[in-house]
């Protein structure tokens, strides 16, 4: 549990980071047509805007991004039931014991389909 401390100190600083990072740094760009908001740490101008531009490939990543992120939504609950299992069975003191069975004896018999 020693070698666990640190990640104890890494997660807070992480989700620290996420959190400011997204409500201090977020922005919007205008273009005629459509806009497009989104946070990453910048210096901002006089004005406290954001004095920066994106290329072409950065937008499309940006959205790539956001398409990925909302499409694993709903597996949200999925992962984190999966993970509260496994930290069942890896971090109880008592053994799970798992046995493969390879015995000859202990196989089918062969289906066939039609």
């Amino acid at each position: 549990m020693r070698s666990v401390k640190w990640l104890r100190s890494l997660l807070v600083v992480l989700f620290m980071s996420y959190y400011i990072g997204g409500t201090a740094f977020t922005h919007t760009h205008h273009f005629p047509t459509y806009s497009i908001t989104h946070s990453h740490p910048y210096l901002p101008g006089a004005d406290g805007l954001p004095h920066h531009e994106h290329s072409t490939v950065a937008f499309n990543t940006i959205e790539e991004l956001t398409e990925l992120c909302m499409e694993l939504i709903p597996y949200l609950p999925l992962v984190i039931a999966w993970t509260l299992l496994m930290v069942v069975f890896v971090f109880l003191k008592e053994g799970v014991i798992l046995r493969l069975v390879r015995r000859g004896e202990s196989r089918a018999p062969p289906c066939l389909v039609y």
